[in-house]
């Protein structure tokens, strides 16, 4: 960061396009049917493999598949005991989602790395879920019991519809089987819904959850209408239609002047509930709009994100929810990590939908800071919350968040509840997957989440295009894109709002550089790319912000640690859960079981920090954390000293909303 506070974002773009064989998949992604009743998004999403991450990010996928959660389904109990599994018998709730969210992560992982084990462990998965598909259509366990009191749980098939449409993508041998179990399971899913089967809250918390969260399902209803519809466009569109009418209205009900809350809050209900709205409320509308056409579905999605990020906002992109909404303390307003996770799903659907820079923005800073920041740096354990000012990671009682237990923001297998466990590793996943779109005609390639990745497929019916971008971002702010395509078409590249301003400019070929000039209302840099190979070099600066930002990163003091190890705890009320549920599941499964470096968010490893001038200053511990921010200036307690600030996730214990002091 300079004097004057700008910053320098060099993006050498080499684009490299090399010609591969189209995959069969993507012949699947020209089945559209009728669109008159369904509204295109902006940009049309790449089949999940077609892009890949590369450079760090390569590395990166690596240290996932060899950590935790690439190792979930060899021992967690919650994974490889579920009901969801050949002779499993247990879950750690009635939601019954352990194994589908293990599923829905794991899928593109085991694509985008080619990673044999990964792939045989989800095939496994697929071929059990749909051999055992019921008459009806439904999939997974609980069969149909005729006059049952309590109908069966949809939600969970949610997230197994997200692990098939990836799985269908991924490997075009097994798409049309994928596709008529899905079409099998809406049709199904059509009639519960026209007969009111699908049940409702006072049934159950389980149900609750369903009710906030019909998004899920839509998704998965307009997958198939765009890509395989198989004649049924009016079905699909009257169950999306049906879903959302009984389900909660983020729209009308919560996002709402004088509804929603502007401070964190004491009563805490499934609309308060962080990850239902990371992963539910964020997009629903957007979602929504492509089949009502309501201009005021836009408008309400993008007012919820102001208010949401305005409120309860955090520097590191993500908003506060100790498990529910928690305002803008630092150190009091926490985030569980799945509602991280989910936002970055989210923003980029959202981003597909409508093309709003700022969401782009917000879905980067969170995968570069909040998401490796609740995550140790060899992806083997994970906090639950996480704090942006934190002094310590350890059991606190009192504790600081609202209603999570005290271990929630120490590092370990499953430190508070399991779903952050089995759900923490779509994260870098989706976000690589979104990395590149195109848009509906396939005659442009956009790359819209900047980092290291590569592309290859096939745009329109022909064109061979592959790209690859080599690049330390946000470490670094050179972007090197190397590409190759059969025919002429356009090349896009997002700036982010921070690198709009004249010095950042646009090299081709290795000819002289020119300011970059990215539209105004797209903030895309567009460049005709010729049939051949192409070479692309950008160089960018940006503004300082309040929050100290270079780029897509932020920035912390590191506080310096000593670290000790425990024996793994389990959660304390899954189990009581899993008891209740299994009182005779077998004993096992109630116990514990230039170039960046490999673990680029190890301390140290990042070859990029910051030195400030700092002084300690009078700040109060409240239940047992740091209270919020003295307000600024500060006097000192002593002389000042030299400060280094690394980038924000490499920091398990830090200050990253940081006061000033008073200089003379």
């Amino acid at each position: 960061r300079t004097s004057s506070g700008s910053t320098r974002f060099f993006a050498p773009s080499t684009l490299t396009m090399r010609i591969s064989e189209p995959l069969s998949v993507l012949a699947l992604w020209a089945v559209l049917g009728s669109t008159a009743s369904l509204n295109q998004p902006l940009f049309k999403r790449l089949p999940t493999a077609a892009i890949k991450p590369a450079g760090w990010a390569l590395d990166q996928a690596h240290v996932q598949a060899n950590g935790l959660a690439g190792h979930l389904r060899d021992f967690d109990s919650y994974v490889n005991g579920s009901i969801w599994v050949e002779g499993g018998s247990i879950e750690y709730s009635e939601m019954h989602e352990a194994a589908p969210y293990w599923f829905n992560a794991m899928v593109a992982l085991a694509f985008q790395i080619e990673d044999q084990r990964l792939i045989g462990q989800v095939r496994t998965f697929l071929d059990w879920t749909l051999d055992h598909q019921g008459e009806d259509g439904w999939i997974g366990p609980e069969p149909f019991v005729a006059n049952a009191t309590i109908p069966r749980l949809v939600w969970p098939r949610y997230l197994a519809l997200f692990g098939l449409i990836q799985y269908a993508e991924a490997d075009s041998s097994q798409t049309t089987r994928i596709v008529n179990a899905m079409h099998k399971f809406m049709s199904l899913a059509n009639t519960i819904w026209k007969t009111n089967q699908q049940g409702d809250p006072s049934m159950g918390f389980q149900f609750d959850y369903q009710f906030v969260r019909w998004e899920e399902l839509v998704y998965s209803l307009q997958w198939l209408y765009d890509n395989a519809p198989q004649g049924k466009e009016d079905e699909l569109i009257e169950t999306m239609q049906l879903v959302r009418n009984s389900g909660f209205s983020w729209k009308n009900d919560w996002f709402v002047e004088g509804i929603f809350p502007k401070v964190a809050v004491t009563e805490f209900t499934q609309h308060t509930h962080g990850v239902n709205t990371a992963e539910g409320a964020t997009k629903s509308e957007a979602l929504a709009w492509r089949f009502t056409g309501d201009p005021t579905d836009v408008q309400s999605t993008f007012d919820r994100m102001d208010m949401l990020y305005q409120y309860h906002g955090r520097a590191s992109g993500t908003f506060s929810a100790d498990e529910h909404i928690a305002g803008l303390d630092p150190s009091e307003g926490i985030t569980e990590l799945c509602a991280v996770v989910e936002q970055i799903f989210s923003l980029a659907t959202i981003y597909q939908t409508f093309g709003n820079n700022s969401v782009a923005d917000r879905a980067e800073k969170i995968a570069y800071n909040a998401l490796p920041a609740g995550i140790m740096y060899d992806w083997w354990s994970h906090q639950y919350d996480q704090e942006v000012n934190q002094i310590w990671a350890q059991s606190m009682d009192p504790f600081p968040w609202g209603n999570n237990g005290p271990n929630s923001n120490v590092f370990g297998f499953e430190p508070n509840y399991p779903c952050c466990t089995v759900n923490h590793p779509q994260a870098y996943p989706k976000f690589w997957a979104h990395s590149f779109f195109t848009d509906q005609a396939e005659t442009s390639l956009t790359h819209v989440l900047l980092g290291p990745s590569t592309f290859s497929g096939t745009l329109g019916s022909s064109n061979k295009v592959k790209v690859s971008v080599d690049t330390l971002y946000p470490f670094g702010s050179v972007l090197t894109y190397s590409i190759t395509a059969s025919r002429p078409f356009t090349f896009n590249i997002r700036v982010p709002t921070w690198a709009q301003n004249n010095m950042s400019t646009l090299a081709i070929n290795k000819g002289k550089a020119s300011s970059l000039k990215p539209d105004s209302t797209t903030s895309l840099q567009s460049t005709h790319i010729p049939a051949g190979t192409t070479t692309i070099h950008i160089e960018t600066r940006s503004n300082g912000a309040v929050a100290i930002t270079r780029g897509a990163l932020n920035f912390a003091v590191e506080i310096p640690h000593n670290t000790s190890v425990a024996p793994g705890l389990r959660s304390a009320q899954a189990l009581v859960d899993v008891k209740r549920l299994y009182p005779n599941a077998p004993p096992q499964y109630l116990t514990p079981v230039k170039s960046l470096p490999f673990y680029v968010w190890a301390p140290g490893a990042q070859p990029i920090s910051m030195t400030a001038r700092a002084c300690q200053i009078e700040w109060s511990i409240v239940q047992g954390t740091a209270s919020a921010p003295p307000p600024s200036p500060n006097a000192c307690v002593g002389d000042a000293f030299n400060v280094k600030l690394v980038p924000f996730a490499a920091a398990k214990l830090r200050l990253g909303e940081i006061p000033t002091m008073k200089v003379s």
